[in-house]
């Protein structure tokens, strides 16, 4: 049976959110592979801050934060200047 695009984008979802948290306990870069198949590099300071925003950000907020992370370059990075403007 194949997966649906929702299912899919969840799991693609959970992998990133994994390789996040990975990145902060492991304090070592990481290479990311996006859905749209475009690689970004992910550091120990944008993963630590990731968590942090995330966490601050009510469930229906976390389900789209978590989706820009891993769609496009585009919305990692627009994730990533969202987080560095956040104090």
């Amino acid at each position: 049976m194949s997966n649906t695009p929702s299912q899919l984008k969840n799991e693609v979802s959970r992998k990133i959110v994994d390789c996040v948290r990975e990145c902060v306990s492991t304090n070592k870069g990481k290479t990311l592979e996006l859905m749209d198949g475009s690689i970004v590099r992910l550091t120990p300071m944008q993963a630590e801050k990731f968590i942090s925003i995330h966490d601050e950000l009510s469930e229906s907020n976390q389900a789209s934060f978590r989706l820009m992370l891993v769609e496009t370059k585009k919305s990692f990075e627009g994730v990533n200047t969202f987080c560095k403007e956040r104090k």
